[in-house]
């Protein structure tokens, strides 16, 4: 399956961008740039269809019974390749955010937590305006905490909660607070955790938060 999907990734760089000789220099440049959009629109096409068959192998493979951890790395890892491949070669596309979004949370799945923070931090460095870049951060934090790098987690849990999303934030505060716990800083903790409980009082996250609180106060 790996060598199929592989082979079927390396017809994404089958286009190539040829511009005839001996032709005005405003039509040379009229054709180049339209030949560029037709170009990129069939380049983003062409990995999202990738995308989704890269993650129906994926959730096909996690629906088998029986199947083991090895199985399941090795599953992982074929997507890891399909990702990597697609981020190599294709990076002009508009896609690309998803798919570096997609291949840092398998590196995450692989239990590779340098792999995914190097990955999702790419993703920030060259796409901090994108809409996605809040889950994104949630998710760097995340593989910072396995890590034990817990004040890059809180870091991270801090400025996903100034959203206006108030469940987020509420989710965040309880991030946080988790993180503050392990540190032994019950204060910020109880901050966070009351954070929580009044940006999104009915949300799971401010019941977790309550209890923490009932426990540590």
């Amino acid at each position: 399956m790996k060598e199929a999907t592989l082979n079927a990734l390396r017809t994404l760089n089958k286009y190539k961008a040829v511009i005839g000789i001996g032709i005005g220099v405003a039509i040379a440049i009229g054709a180049g740039v339209t030949f560029f959009i037709t170009e990129k629109s069939r380049k983003t096409e062409m990995v999202w269809q990738s995308m989704w068959k890269i993650n129906s192998d994926l959730a096909m493979a996690a629906q088998r019974q029986g199947m083991d951890v090895k199985d399941r790395n090795a599953a992982l890892n074929t997507a890891a390749d399909a990702y990597r491949y697609i981020k190599d070669n294709m990076s002009s596309s508009s896609a690309t955010p998803w798919v570096l979004f997609q291949l840092g949370n398998i590196y995450y799945g692989l239990k590779n937590y340098d792999e995914a923070i190097r990955t999702y931090n790419e993703f920030l460095s060259k796409y901090s305006g994108h809409s996605f870049a809040p889950i994104v951060k949630q998710s760097l934090g995340y593989a910072y905490e396995e890590k034990g790098l817990l004040m890059e987690a809180v870091k991270q849990f801090n400025d996903v909660s100034m959203t206006n999303n108030n469940l987020l934030a509420a989710q965040e505060g309880w991030d946080a607070g988790r993180c503050y716990e392990k540190l032994g800083q019950t204060n910020e903790a109880i901050r966070s955790y009351t954070q929580a409980v009044e940006l999104s009082p009915n949300s799971n996250w401010a019941v977790m938060s309550q209890y923490r609180l009932s426990v540590i106060k």
